[in-house]
């Protein structure tokens, strides 16, 4: 190709040098004096590197008119059928004057006096032209002018280069006029109401923010956009497009505007071929009714429920397609036409064995894959062979036979040869030196039998993963000639009628082992040497491993891309030493290529949200090396904030070499109003019940007490508790991370409505978030009372690390008994259910080391210490401090990895001041009992109880120490490794002073329990501590102990759990007030009461 072009602008009679440089080609032009003739050339692509001169030659080509020519800009808009377009406004390049022309030869060697540069902002181009070829004070070269152009070509920045000049004398003045490229900036989809829609169109569109601009990726995306309408139904709809150019940061905003129009109804359908049913019933079974709503899940549930249709016909290779749709303009109909071959009826029979045909369909994936082939036909025979070979029939052997005979039916038959039961008697390793059997066969997959698994786990599929994962482990350790061979021996039964016994051996042949040699890492320049090496973890002398050379790989590379080395490569040449083959010699060269650095960083989508409040979560600035980690990084923290429902981010120009390139942060904000509402419950012994009304309240009533049929006891009754939430928020306060929430629940045992204004990274303080909340909450947690709580809280949470929080807060609550439902003695009625105001500061200090998960730790502490003080100078009607300590602990055992799980509780409560402040009210007391307790009780009903009723009433000390013993999940049938269990003990107690814990610690008897069978009311309500109004002759200052079973289900969002405990030394108490009758209609007699040794608890989560 050649081409004949004159360019350029002249000052007076001055000579030019023109040259053109665009994304297909590169002409490079020379005009010469006597004629006006022009000598071109031309290539594809960017201009070669190659040296060249382009003044050679000496052919004299015919004459071309001069003139002037505008650089290319971006190509025309173009129109779409049905569309409106507003389109771009594209900066214009201000066009080269003509003048009279020279010979090109008297400029080589001519000092450029200057380099200008037009266009594109000189700024954008920084550092740039100062390290381009061509410079002033040095004489005109050719190479240097072409790779000057390469080099401003290559940046990205321009569409098209133009070479001006200007003589004065003896120096030139070099001017490259270029057409600035655009690139795309936001993209924007509006009009449609439905979100899902929007989301979908926009991502349909494939218009990725930061790439080059074009027309026709526009018309693609028209295309595409139209599309995803029709696919959801809508083939009314029409889009309006427009754009805006922001010339200034050389992008294109792009906004499409959908109409969406009446979504489309199903018409009429036809089926080509044997259906094998009426029209009626194939709509009915692909959910094809006459008049519903196209989506775009139309097409996809018809086919998947024909299927199921024909598979229930045991028709397993029936073929169903979907031949064409056509809309129909006038009605808004779509009409459906299917392509349908039944096939014929599949059936298939295992023959030896008795499998239902639930397993069947389970083992033979014909079913699942809807098609019969010999593959899957081999596979069923794979799954059926190893679904016995695991229940002890290791010598099952399964084949199978296909009849197709009669064209209308197809027979399958499976012959299973079980063979004889065995069990696994053991697994070994042999020739094993370099690793102990503790590290393999944790990797084993094959076990012996066990009390869970009577025959073991056994298959061939089993025992070939087991070769394969020896085989890597050694691999990745430098053993690369490692050979592992199994061996199945069998071993005769223990006794008559017992199964045989298989051994399993695994025989390894480590061969030699390959180590690193010599290590070396090249090519560094501007990072130095020391920093890489810091990060490898290969050292001469160590076993070769490849995985470990290649996690060196990845490491130094993501070193070099989050320091803005955006084009590093590297290259790892790995060869044996000629004199010691088994070192190999590994070389790392880098090429690291230009460094990158941020220009400007360009935001946009804020419409509520201020500046700064996403400025302290950008993690890049203007000037700084470009960091892929860090732009990562950006996007979490913003979407933590959670104002917003996408965060976007793209470097502009990213294929470009430029220098300097700008960060694109797009946000699309989230709704600020949000409803949340959600349905739990817990099911346990112990459920307080909430229709108790004390026996002073029933005498108000009328109603004898011992007539009153509720089910009142002291410990409560066995079941579940429902619980309905629902929250209203609303975030971006004033433009800020604040956000006000209004948060209730109701439920059977607790009824709360709350208020909370949180504040995260108060005044840009990234380790403190501010609260404040108030609301009033009714409750009744324990079997003893119900209580309402009309409280205010100012809170501050500090992070000064990451496993550790402060938590500092001031706290009012009005705290009141309900008189009618509280469960004390009458003449205490008045006393503990009299309104009382608690008020003062309170500090709490957590630090949360647990791993890998909270719900489910495995290793790591926990532990919360909590100090509040309430006294009358916060104008509080109770004077007490509290003090309650927790930690946990959590460690493996054993080569099984087996969990080792300890908590321990500690709390305690003084009163003080005058006498008048000296009562502890009834809900701020301390109490264990429950799921995440002592197990041993029902919910928070340890300790003391009322002398007269036997409920419990809390103490001024607690602790509780539990421990678990976790099992590693066995492989179950139906369960699979989902299901755990546990072992667990707990011991403890809560006292009425914190005094008597210690002195009570080794004792397992209640003390004087005699005491406890004294159904004298007279002795039983004597106050025995002011503090909590203890009274009565029954001693609870002893330790109790529980042991129990738990399972454990793991799902995705914790286990669920269900506990089964015995107490080994449950308390006993009076019961002198009593509620019913017995079945002879005589009221019930005070008694002495017992805790009970068993309960139960279902919830989600470990207990602790």
């Amino acid at each position: 190709m050649v081409f004949l072009r004159t360019v350029g602008r002249f000052r007076g009679a001055a000579p030019l040098v023109g040259v053109l440089i665009g994304p297909a080609v590169l002409a490079v032009f020379l005009l010469l004096a006597g004629g006006g003739t022009a000598l071109a050339q031309s290539q594809s692509g960017p201009p070669s590197t190659a040296p060249a001169n382009p003044i050679a030659g000496s052919a004299e080509p015919p004459p071309v008119k001069t003139g002037v020519q505008a650089s290319p800009g971006p190509p025309p808009a173009t129109k779409t059928p049905g569309y409106a377009e507003a389109p771009a406004q594209i900066p214009k390049v201000e066009q080269p004057s003509h003048a009279a022309t020279e010979s090109l030869r008297a400029w080589i060697g001519l000092e450029v006096e200057a380099v200008e540069f037009q266009g594109v902002d000189r700024a954008r181009l920084d550092p740039l032209p100062q390290v381009l070829p061509l410079q002033p004070n040095k004489p005109l070269r050719s190479e240097d002018l072409r790779e000057s152009l390469r080099r401003l070509f290559e940046t990205g920045l321009y569409k098209g280069i133009d070479v001006e000049g200007t003589r004065n004398g003896d120096r030139i003045t070099i001017i490259f006029n270029g057409a600035p490229a655009l690139f795309l900036g936001r993209v924007t989809v509006a009009g449609s109401k439905n979100d899902r829609l929007t989301s979908q169109l926009q991502r349909s569109a494939r218009l990725t923010p930061g790439t080059p601009f074009s027309d026709s990726k526009l018309t693609q995306a028209d295309k595409l956009l139209q599309q995803t309408l029709q696919e959801n139904g809508y083939y009314q709809g029409s889009l309006a497009r427009t754009t805006t150019v922001d010339a200034a940061d050389a992008q294109v905003d792009v906004n499409f505007d959908v109409q969406s129009g009446k979504q489309a109804r199903i018409g009429d359908v036809t089926v080509d071929g044997n259906a094998g049913m009426p029209l009626d019933k194939f709509r009915k079974k692909g959910k094809l009714k006459r008049g519903a709503k196209v989506t775009r899940d139309t097409v996809s549930r018809a086919l998947t429920g024909l299927e199921k249709n024909y598979q229930k016909e045991q028709r397993l290779d029936a073929n169903i397609n979907l031949e064409s749709k056509d809309f129909q303009q006038p009605t808004n109909r779509l009409n459906y036409k299917f392509q349908v071959a039944p096939g014929p009826i599949v059936t298939i029979h295992v023959n030896g064995v008795k499998l239902s045909q639930g397993k069947i369909k389970s083992l033979v994936p014909v079913y699942e894959e809807g098609s019969v082939d010999e593959d899957l036909l081999n596979e069923g025979n794979r799954r059926i062979r190893d679904y016995y070979q695991r229940d002890g029939y290791f010598d099952a052997q399964v084949t199978h036979t296909r009849n197709t005979d009669n064209p209308n039916l197809t027979t399958i038959d499976y012959e299973v040869k079980l063979g004889d039961r065995h069990v696994v008697v053991s697994t070994r390793i042999t020739g094993n030196k370099y690793f102990h059997d503790d590290i393999i066969e944790p990797r084993l997959s094959v076990h012996k039998a066990t009390l869970l698994q009577k025959h073991g786990n056994y298959s061939q599929a089993l025992v070939q993963a087991d070769v394969n994962n020896i085989t890597a482990l050694y691999q990745s350790n430098g053993f690369s000639s490692v050979k592992v061979t199994p061996e199945v021996k069998p071993v005769p039964a223990r006794a008559p009628g017992k199964p045989e016994g298989l051994t399993i051996t695994y025989a390894v042949d480590e061969g030699a082992q390959q180590k690193i040699g010599k290590y070396v890492i090249t090519g560094s320049k501007q990072i130095d040497l020391p920093t890489l090496v810091s990060l490898t973890n290969v050292q001469s002398g160590q076993p070769y491993s490849a995985m470990v050379i290649s996690g060196d790989r990845d490491s130094i590379l993501t070193y070099y891309f989050s320091h803005g080395f955006d084009h590093a490569t590297l290259n790892v040449k790995q060869e044996p030493q000629k004199d010691h083959p088994e070192l190999i010699d590994v070389a790392m060269n880098i090429e690291e290529g230009e460094r990158i650095f941020v220009n400007r960083i360009l935001i946009s989508g804020l419409s509520y949200t201020r500046s700064s409040t996403i400025a302290p979560h950008v993690l890049l600035k203007p000037g700084d090396a470009l960091d892929q980690s860090a732009l990562l990084e950006t996007q979490r923290q913003l979407y933590d904030l959670t104002l917003f429902n996408e965060v976007n981010t793209a470097v502009q120009n990213p294929n470009g070499d430029e220098l300097r390139k700008n960060v694109l942060l797009q946000f699309t904000e989230a709704r600020r109003w949000n409803l949340e509402y959600g349905f739990g419950f817990q099911a346990q012994t112990g459920n307080p019940s909430t229709n108790c009304p004390n026996p002073v309240s029933l005498i108000q009533l009328g109603i004898n007490p011992t007539s009153y049929t509720a089910n009142c006891g002291p410990n409560g009754t066995a079941g579940a508790s429902a619980l309905v939430l629902f929250n209203v928020s609303r975030i971006n306060l004033w433009g800020r991370n604040q956000a006000v929430t209004l948060r209730t629940e109701y439920g059977s045992l607790e009824q709360q409505a709350t208020v909370i204004y949180t504040f995260p990274h108060i005044f840009n303080l990234q380790k403190f978030d501010f609260s404040l909340s108030g609301g009033y909450t009714n409750a009744q947690d324990v079997t003893t009372y119900a209580a309402s709580r009309l409280e205010g809280t100012v809170r501050l949470t500090q992070r000064p690390s990451k496993p550790n929080t402060l938590i500092y807060q001031l706290t009012y609550r009005r705290v009141k008994v309900n008189p009618d439902s509280v469960q004390v003695a009458p003449d205490e009625i008045p006393l503990v259910s009299e309104p009382v105001r608690v008020a003062g500061p309170g500090i709490t200090w957590i630090r949360d080391t647990r791993r890998p998960s909270p719900l489910d730790a495995q290793a790591g502490t926990y532990t919360s210490v909590e100090e509040f003080v309430t006294d009358n100078a916060f104008k509080s009607e109770a004077n007490f401090n509290r003090l309650d300590v927790s930690n946990s602990s959590y460690y493996k055992v054993g080569k099984k990895n087996y969990v080792l799980a300890r908590n321990t509780r500690f709390g305690y409560e003084r009163a003080f001041g005058e006498a008048k402040f000296e009562t502890i009210p009834l809900p701020e007391r301390l109490y264990a009992g429950g799921a995440q307790s002592l197990r041993g009780y029902s919910i928070n009903s340890a300790g003391p109880r009322d002398s007269l009723t036997g409920f419990p009433i809390g103490g001024a000390g607690a602790f509780v120490n539990s421990t678990e013993l976790r099992f590693p999940n066995p492989t179950l049938p139906y369960f699979g490794n989902a299901l755990g269990f546990v072992l667990f003990h707990d011991m403890g107690n809560v006292f009425t002073k914190s005094s008597d814990i210690w002195p009570s610690f080794l004792r397992t008897r209640q003390p004087h329990s005699g005491t406890c069978k004294d159904l004298n009311p007279a002795d039983q309500q004597k106050i025995t501590n002011p503090t909590t109004q203890a009274a009565g002759t029954c001693d609870f200052n002893y330790f109790t102990h529980d042991v129990g079973i738990g399972l454990r289900y793991h799902t995705p969002i914790g286990p669920i759990r269900v506990d089964f405990s015995y107490t080994l030394n449950p308390p006993i108490y009076p019961v002198i007030i009593t509620y019913g009758t017995q079945s002879n209609g005589q009221p019930i007699a005070p008694y002495v009461g017992n805790a009970g040794h068993f309960n139960f608890f279902f919830s989600i989560g470990q207990a602790f």
